[in-house]
């Protein structure tokens, strides 16, 4: 009786960013997963932005399992700190922007279009979009810091669609394991 109310009370008042333990457990592993996919999986692939596939498959998963506000953010927050801490490559501490900003614009789609979780060709949309904002911090930071952008040289069209495609895939992937998964149900509803 006793292990039954401590566990109650743990469930019900532990929370991090409105999110139960659980749900943040799940949330960070989502976080690490896309890291670690992101320094271990090399596809030889040639295209700008294919690491993006599993990124977005991992943390487009981890909002579709959770539903809940800052889910995404969070899962980016944490992919992009293990990864600066792991291999920050080239990037260096620049890379934990790779990781937040399309967790953040998944965290925005998903708030204001609740329905596009349910829809594959919607969540794979958003998840290409937001796979389109990699592009911009990459832009941005290399106007800051004046470095030359090989990505221009290939032709801007070239990156932008490459990008699209690669995180509308990981959306698309995600969303189709999910329903397989768990069903599209949430975890730990409470």
């Amino acid at each position: 009786m006793m292990l039954e109310k401590n566990q109650s009370v743990i469930r019900n008042n532990f929370r991090i960013f409105g999110m139960a333990l659980t749900q943040a457990l799940v949330v960070t592993i989502f976080g690490v997963v896309a890291a670690i996919g992101n320094v271990a999986l090399k596809l030889p692939l040639h295209l700008p932005g294919h690491r993006g596939l599993f990124i977005m498959l991992a943390i487009t998963a981890c909002c579709i399992m959770i539903r809940k506000p800052g889910a995404g953010t969070l899962a980016g927050f944490i992919a992009g700190f293990v990864t600066v801490f792991i291999a920050p490559g080239v990037k260096g501490i620049f890379a934990f922007f790779d990781f937040l900003l399309p967790g953040i614009v998944m965290d925005v789609f998903v708030s204001v279009i609740p329905i596009a979780i349910n829809k594959w060709y919607m969540i794979g949309t958003i998840a290409g979009l937001a796979q389109l904002s990699k592009v911009l911090v990459n832009y941005i930071f290399g106007s800051i810091l004046d470095l030359p952008m090989s990505f221009l040289s290939l032709g801007l069209s070239v990156v932008l669609v490459s990008h699209l495609i690669l995180g509308f895939t990981g959306g698309v992937i995600a969303y189709f394991v999910c329903a397989r998964v768990v069903g599209l149900r949430q975890i730990s509803q409470k």
